[in-house]
């Protein structure tokens, strides 16, 4: 895309609908005792299922550092905004939010804690045992002109108060002002109290009709590569966007499991206002 191609588009007002893919993806973070799956042996087929996605927006989630770097080198055309949990700069996990920039440009981003104390890196409250955050974004579309915020989410799955507490909290920091998307591996599925709150304040599911378990809906599958099962990791989206279409992705590049998860996969347009 030439850079007065990309001008146009962001000062001549909006564009017809554009479809935007998103997605979201737990790549497993590299520190796990995972035997044959360690990362230094998937690394290759993350990177290549992330590319064979084809979106504009990833949210990962239990991203290290090291992780990071790596993946930025083996997908060029993305760029990424996150922090690690633990100190708010480098260490523990991230949720990193990954986007094409020649299709989105990053506006602002922070990171928030789940907790008392938001704004405290390392911070946990609720019961959750281990500090647990959200990676909150703003873009502009390049192709329509239009702004939208995305929120890239990891709850905790031992917590049913952290759950729930943390919806609540998720649910204040969305800006009303503009249309939100929120990925993410809430470890919870559709049944879960703190999933029906985010549906109940206005967020859709895109795989409403998988439930939140059965054939073809898991979405952690424990290095087993099974596809039934329980499906934890979601793509909702508010009553601003249409969702055109949405899957679980199961491809092994290389015959090789990318993660113990699946990813999920959007594809949805931003409504007239």
């Amino acid at each position: 895309m030439s850079t007065k191609r990309e001008g146009d588009a962001l000062t001549s007002g909006r564009r017809p609908p554009a479809p935007l893919r998103v997605a979201s993806f737990n790549v497993r973070t590299g520190l796990g005792l995972d035997g044959r799956n360690c990362w230094s042996l998937r690394a290759g087929a993350c990177a290549a299922a992330i590319a064979g996605l084809e979106a504009d927006l990833i949210g990962l989630q239990e991203v290290r550092r090291f992780q990071e770097l790596g993946l930025a080198r083996r997908l060029p055309g993305y760029a990424g905004a996150g922090a690690g949990r633990d100190d708010g700069r480098r260490r523990g996990e991230r949720c990193t939010v990954a986007y094409r920039t020649d299709r989105l440009r990053l506006d602002a981003w922070t990171v928030r804690w789940f907790s008392d104390t938001p704004h405290v890196p390392g911070s946990r409250s609720w019961g959750n045992p281990l500090p647990r955050i959200v990676t909150l974004c703003r873009f502009t579309d390049r192709a329509t002109g239009r702004r939208f915020g995305a929120a890239d989410v990891h709850w905790d799955g031992a917590s049913a108060r952290s759950r729930l507490r943390s919806a609540e909290a998720l649910l204040g920091w969305l800006d009303p002002a503009l249309p939100w998307l929120v990925v993410g591996d809430l470890n919870a599925t559709v049944a879960d109290p703190a999933v029906n709150l985010l549906l109940d304040a206005g967020l859709r599911d895109t795989l409403p009709g998988l439930g939140a378990r059965g054939p073809q809906a898991a979405t952690h599958h424990a290095w087993d590569g099974s596809t039934d099962g329980t499906r934890i990791d979601h793509v909702l989206t508010d009553d601003w966007w249409e969702v055109r279409a949405a899957r679980i992705d199961h491809a092994r590049p290389g015959g090789r499991l990318p993660s113990d998860h699946w990813p999920v996969v959007a594809d949805v347009v931003l409504r007239d206002g």
